[in-house]
């Protein structure tokens, strides 16, 4: 295996944010141990919790606010009243449309559409499938990802959940 210092650690954090048991730990355990590659995972834990809260539609969590921070970040707040729970989370551009893209990924035919910032993009879709696209050159791994996929599919993707999903 490549050594995890050349492991794009963006495309890391999709991989571990889209299918989370990708990488076992006796396969991978570098990714375990490594400092930067904890954080990483650690991250794709809390970004896995944001999807599953937003994408649940009964009842649906309600957006407070997404907005751009100076800094380039953005600002995600959103409400789950059942909880009564309020979360606000600072995310990367690249997080952002990870989410985006996650949630649509989960969202069932026939749910209540998303609040439009939340809405996933060909931006975001064009964003994930690039960096994503990363690990494949670095740990040999067949995405089957064309153009034509990069720049945006028209159709949802719908996968049944897995036990990883967390």
């Amino acid at each position: 295996m490549t050594s995890p210092v050349d492991v794009d650690r963006g495309a890391l954090l999709c991989a571990l944010v889209l299918a989370p048991t990708t990488f076992a730990r006796n396969r991978f355990f570098s990714f375990f141990t490594e400092p930067s590659a904890r954080r990483t995972r650690s991250r794709a834990t809390q970004l896995r919790t944001i999807v599953r809260q937003l994408a649940h539609d009964s009842p649906r969590a309600e957006l407070l606010e997404l907005g751009l921070r100076e800094e380039g970040n953005f600002v995600l707040r959103y409400r789950i009243h059942r909880l009564s729970l309020e979360r606000t989370a600072v995310l990367e551009r690249l997080e952002l449309g990870l989410i985006r893209f996650a949630v649509a990924r989960r969202m069932r035919p026939g749910a209540a559409p998303l609040a439009l910032p939340l809405q996933v993009t060909s931006e975001d879709r064009a964003l994930v499938y690039a960096t994503i696209a990363k690990l494949g050159d670095k740990l040999l791994l067949p995405l089957g990802l064309d153009e034509k996929d990069a720049t945006g599919a028209t159709e949802e993707y719908h996968p049944a959940t897995t036990p990883g999903d967390s």
